[in-house]
């Protein structure tokens, strides 16, 4: 049976090793499926926002958002007062929003989303930034 990466549920605190059982077995890490979703969202914001596969990326990306947000918020409240306290709390508020309604502009909620999920996903080291 192949499950594909982006239905597998990402453990806060961990970065979990998904084995796709396919022709291949193939090792993706969540943080890969993550960043595949963020690339290919802002991908297609460029060329096709409104195709059905869009669409279901904008899901995944929403799921990402929602996995995410409580390593995030706990992030948020470990750090000391202060301005970068304040940025990371409110990126959690904005991603959780944005999650919500993006609006009626395709390529815009992809935009969106993708940087959301960016953003959350550093904060919880998911996807490092260099």
């Amino acid at each position: 049976m192949t499950v594909p990466v982006h239905e597998v549920a990402v453990v806060p605190g961990e970065v979990a090793t998904v084995t796709a059982v396919t022709e291949g077995a193939t090792t993706v890490s969540a943080a890969a499926a993550v960043a595949g979703d963020v690339e290919t969202a802002l991908a297609f914001a460029g060329h096709h926002p409104a195709g059905e596969v869009a669409v279901q990326v904008r899901e995944r990306l929403r799921g990402h958002i929602r996995a995410l947000a409580v390593p995030a918020e706990q992030y948020a409240d470990r750090l000391p007062e202060g301005r970068e306290k304040e940025i990371a709390a409110s990126t959690v508020r904005f991603a959780l929003r944005v999650s919500r309604d993006c609006g009626s502009d395709p390529a815009m909620a992809l935009r969106l989303l993708a940087k959301s999920v960016a953003h959350l996903a550093r904060n919880t080291d998911l996807i490092r930034s260099d």
